[in-house]
């Protein structure tokens, strides 16, 4: 089960903060850290304060945006990613046991991938033979032989 937390604050163009236990982590840390650095060198506790808030602030935001962003963009493209799969061939790398599970090796984008895999009918397959993917459910790759 996923679960996931997260709003904005938000007044047209500006989104203020997004509210993430990672993105409250973050700026706990920079606030926390540049306040110790800040007091460290004898600055008045108001302006220490001040720097550690915004500098907090600041990257807090800037890592949401730029980081936390593009890494949620491609969890949410892996789906799409497993239908364009169908199809295609695969080979065997641990035998698929009759109603049982193996191991298939497929390449997508130039990388290769291992993922587990059954027979579609139950049947098994031997190790090194060529199969084509047929159906993902819950990350299982169900194949057929050629």
């Amino acid at each position: 089960m996923d679960m996931d937390f997260d709003t904005d604050i938000d007044f047209g163009y500006f989104n203020i903060m997004p509210i993430k236990p990672a993105v409250i982590a973050i700026f706990i840390t920079v606030f926390g850290g540049i306040g110790i650095i800040q007091t460290k060198s004898s600055q008045q506790s108001l302006y220490a304060l001040f720097i550690s808030f915004v500098a907090a602030f600041i990257t807090s935001y800037l890592i949401d945006k730029y980081i936390f962003s593009f890494l949620k963009k491609a969890e949410n493209t892996s789906s799409e990613s497993q239908k364009k799969l169908i199809g295609q061939y695969a080979k065997v790398i641990s035998t698929i046991v009759q109603d049982g599970f193996g191991q298939i090796k497929y390449s997508m984008n130039g990388n290769t991938y291992n993922s587990p895999a059954k027979h579609i009918e139950g049947k098994r397959v031997e190790f090194n033979s060529k199969v084509v993917i047929v159906l993902i459910e819950k990350d299982v790759f169900y194949v057929d032989t050629i």
